[in-house]
C-alpha cells in the first residue's frame, strides 16, 4: 500500500494497536484515537514538537504519521495503521 490515506485507512481498515501504558509503541500509524484522558511523553513522524504538557481528552483524534509512540502510563490509545 503507498503513502497516502484513503477511506479504508480513515475507516480502521487496516487495524491498529490498543495501547494501554507507557510504550514505545513501534509501527506505520497515521491516527491516534484517545480512549482516557492522556499524555504524549516522546513521538517519532511527521509532526515536529511532543506536546509532552497537552493532555488529551478521552476521544480526541491526532492525525499525522508516526513510527514511535510513547505515553504517559496512565494512557490509553487506539494506534490505527497507516
Amino acid at each position: 500500500m503507498g503513502a497516502s490515506v484513503n477511506v479504508y485507512n480513515l475507516s480502521g481498515g487496516n487495524g491498529g494497536d490498543y495501547v494501554n501504558g507507557a510504550g514505545p509503541h513501534t509501527g506505520d500509524y497515521y491516527a491516534i484515537q484517545f480512549t482516557a484522558a492522556s499524555q504524549i511523553v516522546a513521538w517519532t513522524g511527521n509532526i515536529t514538537g511532543t506536546p509532552t504538557a497537552e493532555t488529551f481528552d478521552k476521544g480526541d483524534v491526532l492525525y499525522g504519521r508516526w513510527t514511535s509512540v510513547t505515553f504517559n502510563a496512565a494512557a490509553k490509545a487506539v494506534l490505527y495503521n497507516g
